[in-house]
């Protein structure tokens, strides 16, 4: 008589509470996050700690200009990463950490893992190209916006709405093109109209530069298939 078979290996999704992949891109973010409130309530840390971390990890333009010199010797290239995990405050973080939970699991239902952490990569690092070559002068930018925003353009794009994707789909890179900048369009109008709106800066430049960068690895690196269930 034959044991029973041993019981399937429990996935790591199924006792954490999100994908192991995005749970990662979370606490990148959500941890410094902690750290800069529990120092702004004088719980833990210097008071200053929040604009200590702001000089020497947000994204500053001057940096590379010369107008402005750098702390550290390699703070010019570290500064194109390390601005994604600093926000101006928990409003801030919240919002951004919901919007990485839904645009993150649809990443996942359609990429795997080094998919969703490429094109967070990559628009995080086109958000800030981006915004150091059309932000206003003398600014300095925060937040994983951008790198959001990437996921939202992979998204259009292996969602097909900027035409079918896939092996058997016809290639249409001309009119793949045109719905890319007409998004690339209305997303402007859309950061022009909620900073008038809202009455705060938004960093549109970022915003678009993500957005761009992740339809564009998108386009160029078709989505497998669908991944969901």
């Amino acid at each position: 008589m034959s044991a029973p078979a041993p019981p399937p290996p429990r996935h790591p999704s199924r006792w954490l509470p999100w994908p192991p992949a995005l749970l990662v891109l979370l606490l990148a973010s959500l941890l410094p996050g902690l750290v800069l409130l529990l120092a702004d309530l004088g719980l833990a840390g210097p008071p200053y700690l929040r604009l200590l971390a702001y000089r020497l990890g947000a994204f500053q333009p001057d940096l590379l200009t010369g107008a402005a010199q750098p702390v550290f010797a390699a703070q010019p290239v570290l500064m194109f990463l390390s601005y994604g995990v600093l926000h101006t405050g928990p409003v801030h973080l919240a919002g951004n950490l919901a919007a990485l939970l839904y645009l993150g699991r649809l990443t996942l239902e359609r990429r795997p893992a080094a998919g969703l952490w490429a094109i967070y990569l990559l628009a995080s690092l086109g958000a800030a190209g981006m915004f150091a070559l059309a932000g206003p002068p003398h600014a300095t930018m925060a937040g994983a916006s951008g790198a959001l925003f990437g996921l939202l353009g992979a998204w259009c794009v292996d969602s097909g709405l900027l035409g079918p994707q896939g092996p058997k789909a016809a290639p249409r890179p001309l009119a793949q093109l045109l719905r890319l900048l007409a998004c690339a369009g209305a997303l402007i109008l859309f950061d022009i109209g909620g900073r008038f709106l809202i009455g705060t800066p938004v960093a549109w430049q970022a915003h678009t530069g993500g957005f761009l960068s992740g339809a564009v690895l998108a386009l160029l690196r078709p989505a497998p298939v669908a991944r969901r269930g």
